[in-house]
């Protein structure tokens, strides 16, 4: 028997650099309140991490030596090879990490239903990443929050790859905690030092709770410098939409550079939406109105970019600012 959500879109959330699965929690609650699953994988594990004992017996069938026989012209073949892919190591490659997402996306829709798929910050760049390696995958919808689509051409591509190199180095040589006294200055995060002190603390904790060796290699396995540019990952979302899943852009007002990233989104035809007095994680800063987006895009009746823009701006309103 299903649980709460019989019917109703469920919702993959994949989180972002040092981060956890616990870092969607306040989201998450929101959307299981609204009766939508939520599951959200540990990208830094190769399995198990999902909570859905259904999940996980059908990735424990396939490392049994199942074939997955229910397919026809070879699909059965080919969902046994994805889910494969699932349980490997996912800090290969960004093809790895690929692999596995569009292989949970199959499952959940497999033992659920078809799921929209949310990624923020390093999660959203490997979502976008993973419907251009994937784009027939079984989706309901497609958001990703301040998340890079890709380099503009092959010379950011290589600054990209110089950057996400010394940042890997740094790691390496100071450890976990103080790269993140540095990380925590970025820029980027300004907007979380308005947080209450016990947020900023769990923040912290989080970050400093992973090892240094798996954030060092998905800083070099799953660098923006692997992306497909960012032209052609436009061009993969506009089909998609035009396909009649929604996708939706979101970005905080107070972050400059993923805000600039919605503009080109919208430029391209798409839906954006910019969350006001939040910074680079919108879902941290403004959780119950994040909820509120990803609702809309959960509305079975959202196919356009119009319907899907008054959709949530409607759920925004109705759920409010704030966590």
């Amino acid at each position: 028997m299903r649980s709460a959500g019989e019917g109703m879109a469920p919702c993959i959330l994949l989180h972002g650099f040092a981060q956890t699965p616990v870092s969607w929690d306040a989201v998450a609650q929101r959307l299981q309140a609204a009766g939508h699953r939520a599951y959200a994988p540990d990208l830094y594990e190769c399995k198990g991490d999902l909570k859905l004992p259904s999940v996980e017996e059908v990735l424990e069938g396939t490392e049994a030596g199942e074939d997955g026989e229910d397919g026809e012209d070879g699909e059965g073949d080919a969902n046994a090879k994805n889910v494969s892919g699932a349980v490997r190591d996912p800090l290969t490659s960004l093809d790895a990490a690929c692999d596995r997402v569009a292989a949970i996306v199959r499952l959940v829709a497999q033992v659920d239903a078809a799921p929209v798929l949310v990624g923020y910050s390093m999660g959203g760049r490997i979502a976008a990443e993973t419907v251009v390696r994937y784009p027939n995958l079984p989706l309901a919808g497609l958001v990703l929050e301040s998340a890079g689509l890709g380099p503009a051409d092959e010379a950011a591509r290589a600054a990209l790859a110089e950057r996400n190199g010394a940042w890997a180095q740094r790691l390496r040589d100071e450890g976990v905690a103080a790269f993140m006294d540095w990380w925590e200055t970025l820029p980027l995060f300004a907007s979380q030092q308005a947080l209450p002190a016990e947020a900023r603390a769990a923040i912290r904790a989080e970050r400093t709770s992973r090892d240094a060796e798996p954030l060092t290699r998905s800083l070099e396995a799953w660098g923006a410098h692997h992306q497909a540019a960012e032209a052609v990952t436009l061009g993969v979302l506009a089909d998609l939409a035009n396909r009649g899943v929604p996708v939706l852009y979101v970005a905080g007002v107070l972050d400059e550079k993923y805000s600039a990233v919605a503009a080109r989104v919208r430029a391209a035809g798409l839906p954006t939406e910019l969350v006001p007095d939040a910074g680079h994680n919108a879902h941290l800063e403004a959780s119950s109105n994040f909820a509120g987006i990803v609702e809309g895009v959960l509305a079975e009746d959202v196919l356009d970019g119009d319907a899907l823009a008054r959709n949530v701006a409607s759920k925004s309103r109705k759920i409010g600012y704030g966590a």
